[in-house]
């Protein structure tokens, strides 16, 4: 039995030799052909391994030509429940499953507490108290930013999630695209009023000039996914003891509505002459031993048991001051907000934010909002080129 290429560092302690890299930015290239699938796992339609790991906004592009097994007739179905929403809901296409949850990535707000407190500022708890909070820190410093974004296709599918927003409604290869529903625009108005007076650090993450903000408080905080806490201790070791968590502030006070930010699941190929041993696998990595073993080794799980164990929620990671970081973690996992869809050709998609919705954080002239409209263009001809019926 074969695990495919589209592995990452969700899969520690499962096999050694799967080598690690960042991919819950989303930023992926694609293969040319009808219907577009994640580049690291074309092969998996024919003579592929038994086994893949999939980001979940690439499930779709995989369901849709047959490559994925559905593992319904294998009982996932009474699997129901042992998921954290999210993520269930991710590997859920129709009627069929076609994956289980290794990993999710409901978001939260890490943030900087040493330069908050230098500063007198309180946790956001709605985005216009981060509004505020990010220009009363700018203003104290000019050196000092609330975040950093120089546009990122993932970042803003999940901050107009989290607000509300639903632009994506696939239904085989009938897709609708819509970004003028409240929710994209609430987040375009938002983030343009943090761009227009400069509270945004314009650089990219993942880069060293972005762990060295997050290590030397310049980057005072990150709006992401549950899997970022090894990734800090490891990328901006220089603030250990400063960084803490606090649930996503909400759009409307008093809410709690949360939005996945990264995750994927392992699916079993079609094309797989093993189905039954390979789901076998799945159970053992995503359900039974193998998920405490990824656990113990830093990844945050999408398990309901693991995250409500009375082991996890206690941990106290010296990194974060000795805060009982999974605790916020868990609960942000329970809040994801359900019916998010990704189009069956998501990868196109973020390829191309920069050059259309990325543009408004480079160009004075270009509204945010301008920009996500000619993002959603871009993204319905492209479909429509490829034979779906998009908008029709």
């Amino acid at each position: 039995m074969g695990l495919g290429a589209d592995a990452d560092s969700r899969s520690r302690g499962l096999r050694g030799e799967i080598p690690e890299r960042d991919s819950e930015s989303g930023e992926r290239g694609y293969e040319p052909g009808p219907i577009h699938f994640d580049s690291e796992c074309a092969g998996c339609r024919q003579g592929g391994p038994d086994v893949a790991q999939i980001d979940y906004y690439a499930i779709p592009q995989f369901t849709i030509s047959d490559s994925l097994a559905d593992l319904t007739e294998f009982g996932a179905a009474d699997l129901d429940g042992t998921f954290s929403p999210g993520g269930w809901d991710s590997v859920k296409q129709g009627d069929g499953i076609y994956g289980l949850p290794m990993g999710s990535g409901p978001m939260a707000l890490f943030y900087n507490k040493a330069v908050f407190d230098a500063h007198g500022i309180e946790v956001p708890t709605t985005w216009d108290e981060y509004y505020e909070s990010a220009k009363k820190l700018h203003e104290a410093d000019p050196n000092v930013y609330m975040t950093a974004d120089a546009g990122d296709a993932g970042f803003t599918l999940s901050m107009i999630w989290q607000a509300g927003g639903r632009p994506y409604s696939v239904d085989g290869t009938d897709v609708s695209i819509d970004f003028s529903d409240e929710g994209s625009q609430k987040f375009a108005a938002q983030w343009q009023k943090m761009i227009d007076e400069g509270l945004i650090a314009d650089i990219n993450g993942w880069t060293d000039e972005w762990f060295q903000g997050l290590g030397d408080g310049t980057i005072a905080s990150l709006a992401t996914g549950a899997w970022m806490p090894p990734n800090l201790e490891s990328g901006a070791a220089a603030a250990s003891g400063d960084w803490r968590v606090a649930p996503m502030p909400q759009w409307i006070e008093g809410e709690h509505v949360n939005a996945e930010n990264g995750g994927g699941a392992l699916s079993v190929m079609e094309a797989s002459e093993n189905k039954e041993l390979a789901y076998a696998f799945l159970d053992y990595a995503n359900v039974g031993e193998g998920v405490q073993t990824r656990v113990d080794q830093g990844s945050f799980p999408a398990t309901t048991a693991e995250l409500n164990s009375d082991e996890y929620l206690e941990a106290a990671p010296e990194y974060f001051g000795g805060q009982k970081i999974n605790e916020v973690l868990a609960q942000a996992a329970a809040d994801v907000a359900p019916g998010w869809q990704f189009l069956p050709y998501q990868s196109y998609a973020t390829s191309i934010f920069a050059d259309t919705a990325g543009r408004a954080y480079i160009d004075d002239s270009i509204s945010l909002a301008d920009g996500i409209a000619s993002w959603q263009d871009a993204q319905v001809k492209y479909g429509n080129d490829q034979g779906f019926s998009v908008n029709q």
